[in-house]
């Protein structure tokens, strides 16, 4: 099989693009996660991308390795094509408008419509904004708010378990967010384990941050979603909505200014590799109603496409 492909990363965040007409049919999750293996491309998420033949709207399946499956939604994924539509030739096999920035884009993913922005200048991605409203409501779907696992209290923010380190290190004081000691990941797992047997989740996704911010965010984070199997994430852009409806329902944002329009925005630290915090910045904005997140768009400081070619196997 010889398939053409886009690689690329947002904040470390490793993401493959296909052509879903050269996918053959019946065979596009077992392709996906082959192409994500060490011995090939190598990337935490893939996605498929199919012409719809309106320009500017494009379908799409996204694919994780861990279990493997389909996944509704994923936030790096999308900040990728942002930058690949503008950069690479994918741009006019979906039939973008390059002319006026920003580019506007509809992708049909599995959680539903989901809309892109992508300011560019010079044949380059400045900025991507993504609006993930529908996996804010997927959230709620599922469930947000508090639980209490293993003497800890977490939250959960829909398929996300989502803990905050000062509390972690309360109850396990050996606790290493930067050099994931052996007693730190055993604790995690433990606490996971639990975790999607109460709430049925069956993807393992992990968000642990603090408000100890090094540079020029409010907080940091990262996503060590299976540490057994080296998982991490080191940004996740539905990590870091389910991040922001977590921290709202525990009331952790009431010092976090939130405009006249009802819009309140969280710059957060991530991103480089498997310590808690990092480098770049994700742009969380929030629309707010009756303590409620009813909207939500993120953008990402560091997205690179840096590689275009062929694989074949």
């Amino acid at each position: 099989m010889k398939l053409d492909f886009v690689r690329g990363h947002m904040g470390g965040n490793l993401i493959i693009l296909l052509r879903g007409d050269q996918v053959p049919v019946g065979r596009e999750l077992d392709a996906a996660v082959k192409l994500m293996g060490a011995n090939y491309l190598y990337a935490h998420e893939a996605g498929i991308l199919y012409s719809t033949e309106k320009p500017g709207q494009i379908e799409v399946k996204i694919a994780e390795p861990t279990v493997p499956c389909f996944i509704s939604a994923c936030g790096g994924f999308t900040q990728v094509l942002g930058a690949a539509l503008i950069e690479t030739d994918l741009g006019d096999l979906f039939g973008l408008n390059r002319e006026i920035s920003p580019a506007e884009v509809v992708l049909h993913t599995d959680c539903g419509p989901t809309a892109l922005s992508i300011e560019f200048k010079d044949g380059k991605a400045v900025r991507i904004r993504t609006n993930m409203e529908c996996f804010v409501t997927e959230c709620y779907e599922r469930g947000v708010g508090k639980m209490r696992i293993n003497e800890l209290e977490v939250l959960r923010a829909g398929k996300f378990l989502v803990i905050n380190a000062e509390s972690f290190r309360q109850v396990y004081q050996y606790a290493d967010f930067n050099n994931w000691n052996g007693k730190t990941r055993k604790a995690l797992l433990d606490i996971q384990d639990q975790f999607m047997s109460e709430t049925g989740e069956i993807e393992p996704n992990v968000a642990v941050y603090d408000w100890q911010p090094e540079r020029k965010g409010q907080m940091r984070v990262v996503f060590p979603h299976y540490v057994q199997d080296e998982f991490f994430e080191p940004s996740c852009g539905t990590g870091s909505v389910a991040l922001g409806l977590a921290a709202l329902a525990a009331d952790e944002l009431k010092d976090i200014t939130v405009g006249e329009n009802g819009w309140l925005t969280l710059d957060i630290e991530s991103g480089g590799g498997i310590e808690l915090g990092g480098p770049d910045l994700t742009t969380l904005e929030m629309k707010i109603e009756n303590n409620q997140v009813k909207s939500a768009v993120f953008s990402h400081s560091r997205v690179e496409i840096t590689a275009v070619g062929e694989a074949r196997f």
